[in-house]
């Protein structure tokens, strides 16, 4: 039982860095970057954790990418409810 637990702490922190190593890379190109490495971030453990998402939460950067990708979301939704209620 305290096998299954450290082999999957091990590969949720491998799947962690791999998504912040990937999104380190998506930053310089055209793609969702800094949301691929929040999502790595949530997946690792790593003393002091906490405190750093709770600094990247109260950033103006992130409200201002977060605010930006739901706006994108909800134009996509209601595009699609309009072209629904045309029929």
């Amino acid at each position: 039982m305290r096998l299954k637990k450290v082999i999957k702490n091990i590969a949720k922190n491998t799947g962690g860095v791999f998504l912040i190593l990937i999104g380190c890379m998506l930053i310089f190109t055209p793609g969702p970057g800094l949301l691929t490495i929040f999502a790595g971030l949530y997946l690792t453990s790593f003393p002091g954790k906490p405190a750093l998402v709770a600094r990247i939460k109260k950033s103006k950067y992130y409200h201002r990418y977060v605010s930006n990708i739901e706006a994108r979301i909800r134009s996509t939704f209601t595009r699609k409810n309009k072209k629904k209620n045309e029929y």
